[in-house]
């Protein structure tokens, strides 16, 4: 009986050291390239900033809001913690004419306010600066993406 029962307890910690092993890891994320064009209608936006935020609606419970600077001809690459790319999954995206500055919070920062530098450009519908009212949604896929993959457009 001690035998049977030696050889389940052994066979229970033995079954979970996979699982023990993983945890803890302290890993990072794995990053993938993520750059496109934001356009306001058929114009591209001269300037300002694009956040992709984790959509944890659709399973992606990443703690990093990857971002980007919207360049004068409209393109962004993101970056997530000063690396380039984001991890995979669903975001909700918003798009901001105007740069992290005073009155505004800092991506990735909550409570943290750095000055607003408003960009020179048309005015966008607010709601596409706001985490929980845009409409706008990608989802960063490991392979197969192609650039105009995550190209926005808003109005």
């Amino acid at each position: 009986m001690r035998t049977l029962v030696r050889l389940a307890l052994t066979a229970v910690l033995v079954g979970s050291l996979p699982v023990i092993g993983g945890c803890g890891g302290g890993k990072s994320e794995t990053l993938y390239p993520v750059s496109g064009k934001v356009m306001h209608g058929k114009t591209a936006l001269t300037g300002g900033q694009i956040t992709f935020f984790p959509d944890t609606a659709k399973g992606n419970n990443s703690k990093h809001s990857p971002t980007g600077k919207i360049g004068s001809d409209g393109s962004y690459t993101l970056t997530t913690d000063g690396k380039s790319g984001a991890p995979a999954g669903w975001y909700k995206i918003t798009v901001s004419t105007q740069t992290p500055g005073m009155g505004a919070s800092t991506p990735g920062e909550p409570g943290k306010v750095a000055p607003l530098n408003p960009t020179q450009g048309p005015k966008i519908d607010p709601k596409y600066m706001n985490e929980m009212q845009t409409p706008l949604t990608k989802e960063v896929v490991v392979s197969g993406a192609t650039a105009d993959h995550y190209d926005v457009t808003v109005q």
